[in-house]
């Protein structure tokens, strides 16, 4: 039952139930029915503080759902560059295929999102010049 507590109020943004929750040991890396952590769930809907907060936590950054995808692909999947940048300074894996055979960098380009995909190709030149 913590569980979904838990990982409802990291997907609607409840920054002050997650903060309690994990003052009193929620597990950071629980699931839901989709293999979906609260750092998928709240990096999806946009919620910064809260992904800050699963990091700092040491949530798993690199976490794969039922469908192959990370934190990481939510965030670019629904246009949440702040999130983006975050989830890759925390060394999110931006070559990871999804179950479609997609990275990040394919979802970034079919949706038009430039500023996303400046971003992901930043990081990639980093890794190359690293």
């Amino acid at each position: 039952m913590e569980e979904s507590k838990f990982l409802d109020a990291a997907e609607n943004g409840d920054l002050d139930t997650v903060k309690k929750l994990i003052s009193e040991s929620a597990d950071v890396d629980s699931m839901d029915e989709h293999d979906r952590t609260a750092l998928m769930k709240s990096a999806k809907h946009g919620h910064l503080e809260i992904v800050k907060l699963l990091l700092e936590n040491a949530a798993e950054v690199n976490k794969r759902d039922n469908r192959g995808t990370t934190a990481l692909y939510w965030a670019v999947a629904n246009h949440h560059k702040d999130i983006t940048e975050l989830l890759i300074e925390h060394d999110a894996d931006i070559h990871v295929i999804d179950d479609r055979g997609w990275n990040v960098m394919d979802h970034a380009k079919s949706t038009g999102d430039n500023a996303i995909v400046v971003l992901l190709e930043r990081a990639m030149a980093a890794e190359k010049t690293g």
